[in-house]
Protein backbone atom coordinates (compact mmCIF):
# COMPACT_ATOMS: atom_id res chain seq x y z
CA UNK A 1 0.00 0.00 0.00
CA UNK A 2 2.74 2.55 0.54
CA UNK A 3 4.51 1.66 -2.30
CA UNK A 4 0.95 2.19 -4.04
CA UNK A 5 0.77 5.64 -2.25
CA UNK A 6 4.71 6.61 -3.33
CA UNK A 7 3.57 5.92 -6.88
CA UNK A 8 0.31 7.61 -6.93
CA UNK A 9 1.68 10.85 -5.36
CA UNK A 10 4.66 10.73 -7.87
CA UNK A 11 2.17 10.05 -10.58
CA UNK A 12 0.82 13.03 -9.10
CA UNK A 13 3.89 14.82 -9.59
CA UNK A 14 4.65 14.51 -12.75
CA UNK A 15 0.92 15.33 -14.03
CA UNK A 16 1.40 18.72 -12.52
CA UNK A 17 4.64 19.72 -14.59
CA UNK A 18 2.89 18.82 -17.69
CA UNK A 19 0.37 20.85 -16.64
CA UNK A 20 2.12 23.49 -15.67
CA UNK A 21 4.45 23.85 -18.89
CA UNK A 22 1.21 24.46 -20.75
CA UNK A 23 0.58 27.53 -18.86
CA UNK A 24 0.97 30.47 -20.26
CA UNK A 25 1.79 32.84 -17.37
CA UNK A 26 2.29 36.06 -19.42
CA UNK A 27 -1.32 36.03 -20.65
CA UNK A 28 -4.36 37.88 -18.58
CA UNK A 29 -5.51 35.92 -15.69
CA UNK A 30 -9.55 36.42 -17.24
CA UNK A 31 -10.84 38.28 -14.39
CA UNK A 32 -9.78 41.78 -12.64
CA UNK A 33 -10.81 40.49 -9.41
CA UNK A 34 -13.42 38.97 -7.81
CA UNK A 35 -12.97 39.35 -3.90
CA UNK A 36 -13.35 42.15 -1.89
CA UNK A 37 -9.79 44.08 -1.37
CA UNK A 38 -8.15 45.16 1.89
CA UNK A 39 -8.29 48.77 2.58
CA UNK A 40 -4.71 49.93 4.76
CA UNK A 41 -5.14 50.71 8.14
CA UNK A 42 -5.96 49.00 11.35
CA UNK A 43 -8.48 45.71 11.18
CA UNK A 44 -11.76 46.52 13.22
CA UNK A 45 -10.91 43.54 15.46
CA UNK A 46 -11.62 43.53 19.22
CA UNK A 47 -9.71 41.10 21.32
CA UNK A 48 -10.91 39.37 24.13
CA UNK A 49 -9.26 38.41 27.47
CA UNK A 50 -8.53 34.89 25.81
CA UNK A 51 -6.86 36.54 22.83
CA UNK A 52 -4.41 38.76 25.01
CA UNK A 53 -3.63 35.64 27.12
CA UNK A 54 -2.52 33.49 24.66
CA UNK A 55 -0.64 36.59 22.86
CA UNK A 56 0.93 37.13 26.20
CA UNK A 57 2.13 33.16 25.81
CA UNK A 58 3.81 34.01 22.32
CA UNK A 59 0.98 32.10 20.23
CA UNK A 60 -1.39 33.59 17.87
CA UNK A 61 -4.78 33.91 17.67
CA UNK A 62 -6.42 33.21 14.60
CA UNK A 63 -10.10 34.29 13.28
CA UNK A 64 -12.08 32.52 11.30
CA UNK A 65 -14.83 35.32 9.06
CA UNK A 66 -17.61 34.43 6.90
CA UNK A 67 -17.06 35.31 3.60
CA UNK A 68 -18.09 37.96 1.40
CA UNK A 69 -20.19 35.88 -0.55
CA UNK A 70 -22.18 33.30 1.89
CA UNK A 71 -22.84 30.59 -0.98
CA UNK A 72 -18.84 30.45 -1.59
CA UNK A 73 -17.12 27.59 -1.13
CA UNK A 74 -14.08 26.76 -2.41
CA UNK A 75 -11.73 29.40 -0.57
CA UNK A 76 -11.95 31.01 3.19
CA UNK A 77 -11.25 34.41 4.74
CA UNK A 78 -9.61 34.86 8.31
CA UNK A 79 -7.07 36.55 10.23
CA UNK A 80 -4.34 35.79 12.35
CA UNK A 81 -2.41 38.24 15.22
CA UNK A 82 0.76 38.03 16.45
CA UNK A 83 3.10 39.56 18.92
CA UNK A 84 6.56 40.20 18.40
CA UNK A 85 8.81 41.50 20.87
CA UNK A 86 10.57 43.58 18.06
CA UNK A 87 9.84 47.26 16.76
CA UNK A 88 7.57 47.63 13.63
CA UNK A 89 10.65 48.59 11.73
CA UNK A 90 12.49 44.98 12.10
CA UNK A 91 8.97 43.33 11.31
CA UNK A 92 8.36 45.81 8.25
CA UNK A 93 12.23 44.24 6.84
CA UNK A 94 11.33 40.34 7.19
CA UNK A 95 7.58 41.32 5.60
CA UNK A 96 8.90 43.52 2.56
CA UNK A 97 12.26 41.56 1.96
CA UNK A 98 10.31 38.94 -0.11
CA UNK A 99 12.99 37.99 -2.34
CA UNK A 100 14.52 36.11 0.68
CA UNK A 101 11.24 34.08 1.59
CA UNK A 102 12.64 31.22 0.18
CA UNK A 103 14.40 29.42 2.67
CA UNK A 104 12.57 31.25 5.76
CA UNK A 105 9.20 30.49 4.33
CA UNK A 106 7.60 26.69 4.84
CA UNK A 107 6.47 25.41 1.61
CA UNK A 108 7.75 28.45 -0.24
CA UNK A 109 9.65 27.07 -3.13
CA UNK A 110 10.23 30.44 -5.14
CA UNK A 111 9.53 33.91 -4.22
CA UNK A 112 11.18 36.65 -6.39
CA UNK A 113 9.89 40.26 -7.40
CA UNK A 114 9.72 41.64 -10.63
CA UNK A 115 8.90 44.56 -10.41
CA UNK A 116 8.57 47.56 -8.19
CA UNK A 117 6.74 51.30 -8.59
CA UNK A 118 7.12 53.64 -6.73
CA UNK A 119 3.88 55.97 -6.94
CA UNK A 120 3.71 60.04 -6.97
CA UNK A 121 1.72 59.39 -3.10
CA UNK A 122 4.24 57.81 -1.25
CA UNK A 123 2.98 54.08 -1.69
CA UNK A 124 5.20 51.17 -3.33
CA UNK A 125 3.59 48.66 -5.59
CA UNK A 126 6.35 45.52 -6.18
CA UNK A 127 4.70 42.63 -8.15
CA UNK A 128 6.00 39.49 -6.67
CA UNK A 129 5.77 35.99 -8.09
CA UNK A 130 5.76 32.99 -5.62
CA UNK A 131 5.86 29.35 -5.96
CA UNK A 132 3.86 27.27 -3.22
CA UNK A 133 4.58 23.41 -3.12
CA UNK A 134 2.21 21.97 -0.68
CA UNK A 135 2.95 18.40 -1.02
CA UNK A 136 3.52 16.22 -4.32
CA UNK A 137 1.58 16.95 -6.80
CA UNK A 138 -0.01 20.00 -5.35
CA UNK A 139 2.22 23.17 -6.55
CA UNK A 140 0.86 26.64 -6.84
CA UNK A 141 2.51 29.59 -8.94
CA UNK A 142 0.89 32.74 -8.68
CA UNK A 143 1.76 36.73 -9.86
CA UNK A 144 0.79 39.21 -6.81
CA UNK A 145 0.45 43.05 -6.68
CA UNK A 146 0.96 44.46 -3.50
CA UNK A 147 1.04 47.65 -2.42
CA UNK A 148 3.07 48.90 0.80
CA UNK A 149 1.29 51.92 2.44
CA UNK A 150 3.68 53.62 4.77
CA UNK A 151 1.67 56.20 6.49
CA UNK A 152 -1.25 53.31 7.35
CA UNK A 153 1.56 50.89 8.54
CA UNK A 154 0.33 48.27 5.84
CA UNK A 155 0.47 46.22 2.94
CA UNK A 156 -2.33 45.26 1.02
CA UNK A 157 -2.70 42.77 -2.18
CA UNK A 158 -4.42 40.55 -4.81
CA UNK A 159 -2.69 39.09 -7.55
CA UNK A 160 -1.62 40.22 -10.70
CA UNK A 161 -4.09 40.35 -13.25
CA UNK A 162 -1.99 41.24 -15.92
CA UNK A 163 -0.79 37.05 -15.61
CA UNK A 164 -2.62 33.50 -15.62
CA UNK A 165 -2.26 32.17 -11.76
CA UNK A 166 -3.31 29.03 -10.56
CA UNK A 167 -5.39 30.36 -7.26
CA UNK A 168 -8.80 32.13 -8.51
CA UNK A 169 -8.05 35.18 -6.41
CA UNK A 170 -6.22 36.57 -3.52
CA UNK A 171 -7.16 39.20 -1.18
CA UNK A 172 -4.60 40.07 2.02
CA UNK A 173 -3.58 42.28 4.25
CA UNK A 174 -0.48 42.66 7.02
CA UNK A 175 -0.85 45.41 8.99
CA UNK A 176 1.73 46.21 12.02
CA UNK A 177 1.40 48.56 15.08
CA UNK A 178 3.10 49.06 18.08
CA UNK A 179 2.39 46.78 21.21
CA UNK A 180 -0.40 48.24 23.05
CA UNK A 181 1.36 47.75 26.38
CA UNK A 182 5.13 46.77 25.62
CA UNK A 183 7.13 49.48 24.20
CA UNK A 184 9.97 48.41 21.69
CA UNK A 185 7.30 45.57 20.80
CA UNK A 186 4.45 45.20 17.66
CA UNK A 187 1.01 43.74 17.36
CA UNK A 188 1.04 41.92 14.04
CA UNK A 189 -2.10 41.22 11.77
CA UNK A 190 -2.51 39.02 8.86
CA UNK A 191 -5.39 38.41 6.56
CA UNK A 192 -5.20 36.83 3.36
CA UNK A 193 -8.60 35.80 1.62
CA UNK A 194 -8.47 32.97 -0.58
CA UNK A 195 -10.74 31.63 -3.87
CA UNK A 196 -9.15 28.78 -5.53
CA UNK A 197 -10.63 27.74 -8.85
CA UNK A 198 -11.24 23.66 -8.18
CA UNK A 199 -12.65 21.86 -4.99
CA UNK A 200 -9.34 20.90 -3.69
CA UNK A 201 -8.65 17.90 -1.08
CA UNK A 202 -9.50 18.94 2.81
CA UNK A 203 -5.76 18.68 3.49
CA UNK A 204 -4.88 20.83 1.56
CA UNK A 205 -7.35 23.64 1.73
CA UNK A 206 -6.96 23.42 5.90
CA UNK A 207 -3.40 24.27 4.79
CA UNK A 208 -4.06 27.37 2.70
CA UNK A 209 -6.94 28.43 5.26
CA UNK A 210 -5.44 27.78 8.60
CA UNK A 211 -1.92 26.73 8.83
CA UNK A 212 -0.62 28.81 6.43
CA UNK A 213 -1.79 31.94 8.18
CA UNK A 214 -0.43 30.56 11.14
CA UNK A 215 2.93 30.05 9.39
CA UNK A 216 3.16 33.42 7.87
CA UNK A 217 3.27 34.95 11.61
CA UNK A 218 5.01 32.62 13.40
CA UNK A 219 8.04 32.89 10.80
CA UNK A 220 8.10 37.03 11.03
CA UNK A 221 7.75 36.27 14.81
CA UNK A 222 10.74 34.19 14.99
CA UNK A 223 12.89 36.54 12.17
CA UNK A 224 11.81 39.86 13.70
CA UNK A 225 13.17 39.07 17.01
CA UNK A 226 16.35 37.48 15.78
CA UNK A 227 17.43 40.65 13.84
CA UNK A 228 15.55 43.20 15.95
CA UNK A 229 17.95 46.15 15.06
CA UNK A 230 16.80 45.36 10.75
CA UNK A 231 15.36 48.45 9.31
CA UNK A 232 13.12 48.89 6.13
CA UNK A 233 14.25 48.16 2.54
CA UNK A 234 15.51 51.58 1.28
CA UNK A 235 13.61 50.89 -2.12
CA UNK A 236 9.96 50.59 -0.16
CA UNK A 237 10.83 54.31 1.27
CA UNK A 238 10.01 57.72 0.74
Amino acid sequence: MNRFIALYLSLLSVFNIAVEAKIDRNAPHGHTGILTPYSPGPFSLKLGNKDESELLKGNSVMKQLPPDDPKESLGGKAICVQDVQAPKRAVWRQILDVDSYQGKVNKVKKCKNYKVIKNPDGTVNFKTEMVLGVMPGYSYTNFYNHCYHQEQDSVTWSLDYDKSSDFDDVAGHWHVEDHPSKPGCSRVFYACDLKVKNALPKPIMNFLQKTALKQATAWVKKESEGNPEDAIPSQYLK
